[in-house]
């Protein structure tokens, strides 16, 4: 949002990014998502202002996202993390909506698509095939950044996709997005050293998740026993 006071209450460690008063969306999966369970990000364009986005979200049975980024940069909050947004309709119940599938998605479960399983969602104030501001490369730079450290995984072009790469009914970003730009953004905000969720570990995860176990403490422990092993 252009302006509003600043949120507390929501941490985010991503560098450089101004949080605007949170705008929670009833339109979520309350998944509570553990490392490894969110592999990418799919990027959007509002289509119109961030304040007509965040009516839009308020909306019960509506769209939603995690994120917005308003033309000067400001994040605006939609959804945690670690639940489900409504962002993407293909690989959900309607197929014929289906595009290009990442080597990443995993399979329909009947709930949500594929891919708002396994994703954020952020949208970009503006319109597809109109260009964005350098302060919106800023922060999606950023954002992607800080959301690929947290789920451990790489920001690279096979994980920070396009809407209209997925789903054969849209266009955003549109062709002016300039992914040049978006990709400097994000290696110049990744840390020196990313961790990244081995196949191992998801697997260890989703037994946790399955026995109602921390998993963010199962998998410290795990790590724990690998380091001992390496010493012995």
């Amino acid at each position: 949002m252009a302006s509003g006071a600043e949120t507390t209450g929501v941490v985010m460690p991503d560098a450089g990014l101004r949080f605007w008063a949170a705008s929670p969306s009833p339109n979520r999966g309350g998944t509570c998502r553990v490392p490894g369970d969110v592999r990418g990000i799919v990027i959007h364009s509002v289509e119109g202002t961030m304040a007509s986005a965040v009516a839009t979200f308020a909306k019960v049975g509506a769209a939603s996202a995690h994120y917005g980024i308003d033309t000067d940069g400001a994040v605006v909050a939609f959804v945690p993390e670690g639940d489900v947004a409504f962002h993407v309709a293909a690989f959900g119940n309607r197929p014929a909506l289906n595009r290009a599938r990442p080597e990443w998605l995993g399979a329909y479960d009947g709930r949500w698509s594929a891919v708002n399983a396994c994703t954020v969602g952020i949208e970009l104030a503006g319109f597809a095939g109109r260009p964005f501001t350098a302060a919106q490369y800023a922060s999606l730079g950023a954002l992607c950044a800080g959301v690929a450290t947290r789920w451990g995984f790489v920001p690279d072009a096979s994980r920070v996709v396009s809407h209209a790469s997925l789903q054969s009914d849209r266009s955003d970003p549109g062709d002016a997005f300039d992914w040049e730009a978006l990709f400097a953004a994000i290696q110049a905000s990744m840390p020196t050293s990313a961790p990244v969720v081995s196949d191992d570990d998801r697997e260890i995860l989703e037994v946790v998740r399955g026995l109602g176990a921390d998993a963010a403490g199962v998998r410290g422990w795990v790590e724990k026993l690998g380091a001992y092993e390496a010493q012995g």
